[in-house]
């Protein structure tokens, strides 16, 4: 039994033991008072002295020795972090637990990051067997050394990086937490100055926007340094940086509207966690022939991970910020006057977001959505889908085609964003004669007509066709002039779960159903679990990989699994609705199975830091990406360590939070589509304000 005599000598040994100065040989006596009712052990203090040791040699920083000593004493004392088991809608966001701590504590100068790869053990991931056994690989090449540049790529952005997807996900979450004005220090300190710093002293990347002139958009191929002027959102500045990378000395308040790039970081030098600040593989001209850096004959180790994705721009430019801005102003989350933890709003009640007649009195979120339109639109292909990046982007795996590739995941990203903006727009802008606002009125419609034109005709393999099973494909290419190749559902690449789970929940059960036939919703989940989904020992759903596997592991995501979960739950409501009970009740019994098993803590295997069983969520709080190594054949790894999507996703679904639709609720928007009618008025109008003729 632990009495507080005994606690308080045991925190003082342990003191005195994990001084970084030195960790004293303790006496036969001391070892044996510590080894009593099992609370210290040998092996523990032997421990200790191995941290010492590995932090005076320099394998060890001291933020990293700080760690593993502060996970090796909660192990001793048995003060982990109890896992909280999240409840039940409007119970979550006050005060924060641990999955809300987690997502504060990934907030590093400015932005959050993507993952933690510092396990709650104190072990750095890439020092474990978890990724040593499996080591760095590269599509169509297999393994690769650690020192490479596509294995140096992975851990510094793994590190460091900020996928813009996560951080939108990361925005949603902390808003229901009532924590709004910390993701606010992103949305605006980053997104709407298009920079994470351009002072080259104190560091950052000067510009995260893909408007150089290497980068060709659409069709037509337009340069990104000759897309349309925008004003930047709120006011704020950019510091566009010079021919040779340098910031310029003077600020603009109008830049090109081009895509932001799917990953950015706070610096553009950057740490290794194995190489450190150099590596042989990143010499210029040999054996790294890029001509953008020739400056780096010593080897520097810096971000290069310049991709301007359709999918990653959607979140980060309208559904992150968009439906932050309805929850700061809708939910009742910070109604100060009548504080509540009811989330749900008055859906006629919409005098929470007020209306705006200019481009300048248009809020923040919305000038952000409206900044990168003019990519968006020379982004638009002949069919209707929108092309998955411009010409430049050098897709990771490569593409020779890349202008002309097209994935349903972005597309289905797209159509649920391009809803939000344009219903923000016809209900709160009624009577504008605003240029801006009315062009931005048009080509939003326009561009959501052509997906819905492409959703009815193209997202499906024909019926009958052969060895197709009929799931939504991955994507392929559609040329300039209107010609589609699906990669096929079974090759690589072909099946992607996400677009099954996230294509069910935006496009809906009605329109799949009208459009491929009846059941086709349904259908596309079975599909989905029999190609990729996860079970547990028992036989038990517990949720879904990423694609069809085929080496036998037994992949499990946290991220995709709640992307699933949102599906299921949909379509039950919506088969219900249809009068089918029968798939509405299988549905919902799968989406409770998944939230039963992924929320269940993490089981770690006896002596390592590898998961081992139970669920995905870790003593940090955080829900891991994955539960193995594993490469997403898009261009991505999986890694078992903590990640910010998968994490702010379970806030989300705590919350009953759809963030496809605006306004969170699971079938029906905040603000109404359009009718037929007053997207005629509006055409009508601003045929008129172009000729001249408003009134």
């Amino acid at each position: 039994m632990m009495t507080l005599t005994r606690a308080l000598g045991l925190l003082a040994l342990l003191a005195c033991a994990t001084s970084v100065l030195g960790v004293p040989q303790l006496s036969e006596e001391q070892l044996n008072y510590a080894e009593q009712d099992s609370v210290l052990s040998k092996e523990h203090l032997k421990a200790l002295h191995a941290l010492k040791d590995l932090h005076e040699l320099g394998f060890l920083t001291r933020d990293e020795f700080d760690q593993r000593r502060h996970a090796l004493i909660d192990e001793i004392t048995s003060s982990k972090v109890t896992v909280e088991q999240p409840g039940d809608v409007g119970t979550e966001h006050l005060p924060y637990n641990s999955t809300i701590n987690f997502l504060l504590s990934q907030l590093k100068r400015g932005l959050p990051r993507s993952y933690n790869d510092i396990l709650p053990s104190g072990a750095s991931f890439w020092l474990t067997p978890a990724y040593l056994d499996k080591g760095a690989f590269a599509p169509g090449v297999g393994h690769v050394p650690l020192d490479s540049m596509i294995a140096v790529q992975e851990r510094t952005l793994t590190r460091y990086g900020l996928n813009l997807y996560d951080g939108a996900t990361w925005q949603i979450a902390l808003g229901l937490a009532g924590l709004k004005e910390v993701s606010d220090i992103y949305e605006r300190g980053v997104l709407y100055t298009s920079s994470t710093g351009a002072n080259p002293v104190v560091g950052g990347i000067i510009s995260i926007r893909a408007n150089k002139n290497s980068f060709k958009y659409g069709a037509k191929k337009v340069a990104g340094d000759a897309l349309d002027q925008v004003t930047l959102p709120d006011n704020a500045t950019y510091v566009p940086p010079l021919p040779n990378g340098s910031p310029s000395p003077t600020a603009v308040h109008k830049i090109q509207g081009a895509y932001f790039y799917r990953m950015i970081g706070p610096d553009y030098k950057m740490e290794d966690p194995l190489n450190g600040f150099y590596g042989p593989t990143w010499k210029t001209p040999y054996p790294n022939n890029d001509t953008t850096t020739p400056w780096n004959n010593f080897g520097e180790v810096h971000f290069n991970d310049w991709k301007p994705i359709t999918g990653e721009n959607v979140w980060a430019a309208f559904t992150g910020p968009l439906q932050s801005m309805w929850i700061g102003n809708c939910s009742g989350i910070y109604d100060k006057k009548n504080k509540t933890d009811d989330f749900e709003a008055q859906p006629k009640d919409t005098s929470c977001l007020r209306d705006f007649m200019t481009f300048d009195e248009a809020p923040g979120p919305v000038q952000l959505a409206l900044s990168i339109l003019p990519a968006l639109k020379a982004l638009q292909s002949p069919l209707g889908s929108m092309y998955h990046c411009p010409e430049g982007t050098e897709m990771f795996p490569a593409d020779e085609n890349e202008a002309t590739n097209v994935s349903n995941e972005n597309n289905v990203s797209a159509y649920a964003a391009f809803k939000m903006l344009q219903q923000i727009l016809f209900a709160k802008t009624k009577g504008t004669t605003d240029k801006v606002l009315l062009a931005a009125k048009t080509d939003i419609s326009d561009l959501i007509k052509g997906l819905e034109g492409w959703f009815k005709q193209y997202l499906l393999p024909p019926k009958g066709e052969k060895d197709e099973p009929r799931v939504v494909y991955q994507g392929g290419h559609v040329s300039f002039d209107g010609k589609y190749e699906p990669v096929k559902i079974n090759d690589v690449q072909g099946f992607a779960v996400d677009c099954q789970t996230w294509g069910a929940a935006v496009i809906g059960q009605k329109l799949l159903d009208d459009s491929y036939g009846d059941g086709t919703a349904y259908n596309m989940w079975q599909e989905a679990k029999a190609h990729a989904g996860y079970y547990d020992e028992t036989g038990k759903l517990g949720g879904v990989g990423y694609t069809q596997e085929k080496n036998g592991t037994a992949v499990w995501s946290a991220e995709w699994t709640f992307g699933a979960i949102l599906m299921t739950r949909k379509l039950a409501a919506e088969y219900k609705a249809a009068g089918n009970a029968q798939y509405a009740s299988a549905l919902q019994a799968d989406a409770d199975s998944m939230w039963e098993l992924v929320r269940k803590p993490v089981k770690v295997c006896p002596n390592t830091d590898e998961w081992c069983g139970g669920g995905l969520q870790q003593r940090d709080g955080g829900y891991m990406y994955a539960n193995a190594r594993f490469f997403i054949p898009w261009g991505w790894y999986a890694n078992p360590v903590s990640a910010l999507c998968s994490t702010a996703w379970e806030v989300m679904l705590v919350n009953n939070f759809n963030p496809f639709i605006f306004g969170g609720d699971l079938t029906t928007s905040f603000l109404p589509d359009p009718t037929q009618e007053e997207l005629d008025e509006h055409y009508l109008m601003h045929a008129r304000v172009m000729l001249g003729r408003a009134h």
